[in-house]
């Protein structure tokens, strides 16, 4: 979340000092955060998915499990469910993250 957000305000906006950006540069920046973390946690969390589901009378290995997904279902296999979780959980990410990063600079100017 973090590193997505700041690859997008210092290569897209060409920003040295964060706390200067806009709300909508934020915005957008957020956006490229929330899609890196979940893009990058979807390979775990359907790993993690696949052995919490695994038949417990025949007990597969994780490596195993991955194997197999590579074998007969090929890479994509790793990235299956992404949209739905970029279209549920994204919007709550961007939305907090942006908030965040649009009130701390706001606070610190308070204080």
């Amino acid at each position: 979340l973090f590193g997505g957000s700041a690859f997008a305000k210092e290569y897209l906006y060409k920003l040295t000092d964060y706390n200067t950006a806009s709300w909508a540069q934020n915005f957008v920046a957020s956006i490229a955060g929330a899609s890196a973390s979940l893009i990058v946690s979807a390979p775990l969390d359907v790993i993690k998915t696949r052995i919490q589901n695994r038949n417990f009378e025949n007990p597969e290995s994780g490596f195993k499990i991955v194997g197999n997904m590579v074998k007969k279902e090929g890479f994509s296999s790793f990235f299956k469910g992404l949209t739905p979780k970029l279209l549920m959980t994204g919007p709550k990410l961007v939305f907090s993250f942006w908030l965040a990063q649009t009130l701390i600079p706001a606070f610190n100017n308070v204080l």
